[in-house]
This record gives structure tokens, C-alpha cells and sequence, in this order.
């Protein structure tokens, strides 16, 4: 590493996907931009992750931070990434098990990083086959001035300024967490990256998407977190999506407009479940986790945590 280089520290979060682990672990170790640290949060793992990281022991590349429990996405992200925070890294990467950045990712990350306005810069993220994977595309902001002052690389599309983006492939400033604190680790899963991304943007700080910077996600289907398609089977993360996004609307509304707005969301939710047309007993799961994670947000009060 030159003095002229950034150290970067890179979190991965994995939960029982071994497989998928080795693979992200591979095309970081390929990355043609350094990485100084990598840590792995294991989120108790039952499917041989815990020993295959302990065979890693010798690599002092990584570093293995094992959970005593699966706090779910929310929790291993807020974890690897105070624990990143404390080796005072100039930027901090995050991704999940199932990414796989090209060798050249975070290398074309970095070229954004030299302005202090940055606060994140995110990926290109693509499904299996290519197509821009639906979960993971960040929101462009209104005003794109800012872009015209960072660097255009030759013979490609230019960044865009954006309010948020997921934990798939992100590259955040390594101060941010002493500053605004950490995730909502109670969030478990789904709304914890926007939330924090959008925390990062509201303080006054830019959100970058690097174009030329391609992150694979390799779930098994291309999907979006929305009611309209959300499986029977993920319904338990319907629960959490519900309660979490009941929790942001009333930190932003006062209290008889989120009282109304819950009202609202019980009636378009169920009526959007039903209109699908599926069996009834996965209509009854979907229906009863959005019921049950709309109820809760009424009283759910997570707090965030900073580090010492």
C-alpha cells in the first residue's frame, strides 16, 4: 500500500450461506485495491461456518467477530461496523455473504472518496444474470449538481448523487460512525440500510453511486422487498419490514398523523395482499405478519447505539 492509498476495512455479515461466504471471500481477497481488514461477522451460524473461519485463523487478513446469537442482517452490520470503526480506518465497505464484487469494485470506488462532502459511495448492484438486481437500486437525488465536481471516468457514465442505498456493496466514511452512531441493530432485517444511508445524506453528506463499480448479489431470485410479490415463505421478513417502517413514519409524523397513516397502511396493505390471488394460507401469513408488524411499530422504540 502507497502512502497516496486509503486503508479500507471491509465488513461481511453471513448467516448459514458457507458457500456463498467462500465465494465472497475470494473475490475480495482478488480486489486490485487493497483492503487492509476484513471482518466477518458470524451471525451463529449451524452450518460449518463457524469451523471453516476458524481454519482461517492464520490469514491475518481476516478477522472473525462471532455472534452469540443471529441478530439478523441489522444486528451483524451494526456490530462489524463499530467494531471496524474502532481500528480508525480511513473508509469502511459493507456487504453481505451473497456479494460478489468484481476484482475491480472497490477500486472503482475509491476515485469518489477524495472529496470530503462523501459520505458513501455505493456499487452497481446486478442479479445473476446481469440485470440490475431490484433490491439494491439506491434513490437518485433531485439535485445532481454535486456530481458535476467528481471525477467522470473515460467512456462511462458519470456518478449519480443519491439519498440512500443498501448494505450490498457500500462504501461508508470511517468517521460517520463516531457521528451519527451506529444501525439499528434492533431492526433485525430490511430498513436498517436506508435508514442509515439516509441518516449519513440528512447530515449533509453525499451519497455516490459509482457506476463502473459492479457488485454481483447473488439471491436466489431478483426480487424487491414490496407486498405486491414477497413470498408466504419470507413473511416473518414482512413482520420486521412492517414494524421498521412503522417506526420511521412516526419518528417523522406527529402523533395523530401516524396514528392515521397506520389506519391507512392496515387497509391499503391487506388490500394489496389480497388482490394477489393466492392460497388462502399464504394470504393468511402475509396478512397476519403485516397486521402484526404494523401493530408493533405503534410502541417499537429502538435506540442508537454510539460507540465508546
Amino acid at each position: 500500500m502507497t502512502d497516496s492509498m486509503k486503508n479500507v476495512t471491509c465488513v461481511v455479515v453471513t448467516y448459514n450461506r458457507l458457500a456463498l461466504l467462500k465465494e465472497a471471500l475470494a473475490a475480495l481477497k482478488a480486489q486490485t485495491y487493497p483492503i487492509r481488514q476484513i471482518i466477518v461477522v458470524d451471525n451463529c451460524s449451524t452450518d460449518g461456518t463457524g469451523a471453516y473461519l476458524a481454519t482461517l485463523g492464520g490469514d491475518e487478513q481476516i478477522r472473525v467477530v462471532g455472534m452469540e446469537s443471529n441478530t439478523g442482517g441489522a444486528g451483524g452490520f451494526a456490530k462489524g461496523l463499530g467494531v471496524a470503526a474502532k481500528g480508525r480506518p480511513d473508509w469502511i465497505w459493507l456487504m453481505d455473504d451473497d456479494t460478489v464484487p468484481r476484482p475491480d469494485a472497490l477500486e472503482r470506488l475509491m476515485p469518489y472518496t477524495g472529496a470530503g462532502a462523501v459520505g458513501f459511495v455505493c456499487s452497481r448492484v446486478v442479479w445473476t444474470d446481469g440485470s440490475p438486481h431490484m433490491m439494491n437500486q439506491p434513490t437518485a437525488a433531485a439535485d445532481q449538481s454535486a456530481a458535476g465536481a467528481l471525477p467522470r471516468p473515460e467512456g462511462g457514465p458519470g456518478p449519480v448523487i443519491v439519498t440512500d442505498a443498501s448494505f450490498v456493496s457500500l462504501l461508508v466514511r470511517g468517521s460517520l460512525p463516531f457521528e451519527i452512531g451506529l444501525p439499528y441493530k434492533e431492526f433485525f432485517i430490511w430498513c436498517d440500510d436506508s435508514e442509515y444511508t439516509r441518516r449519513i445524506t440528512g447530515r449533509g453528506y453525499l451519497g455516490v453511486l459509482a457506476p463502473g463499480s459492479v457488485a454481483l448479489h447473488k439471491t436466489k431470485t431478483n426480487y424487491i422487498s414490496s407486498l405486491s410479490v414477497v413470498s408466504a415463505a419470507d413473511a416473518w421478513k414482512v413482520y420486521y419490514g412492517e414494524r421498521n417502517e412503522s417506526f420511521l413514519r412516526r419518528r417523522q409524523k406527529g402523533a395523530a398523523r401516524f396514528f392515521f397513516s397506520q389506519l391507512n397502511a392496515f387497509r391499503t396493505h391487506a388490500h394489496r395482499i389480497r388482490k394477489r390471488g393466492l392460497p388462502k394460507d399464504e394470504e393468511r401469513a402475509l396478512l397476519k405478519a403485516s397486521r402484526r408488524g404494523l401493530w408493533d411499530g405503534f410502541t417499537f422504540s429502538p435506540k442508537i447505539d454510539y460507540i465508546d
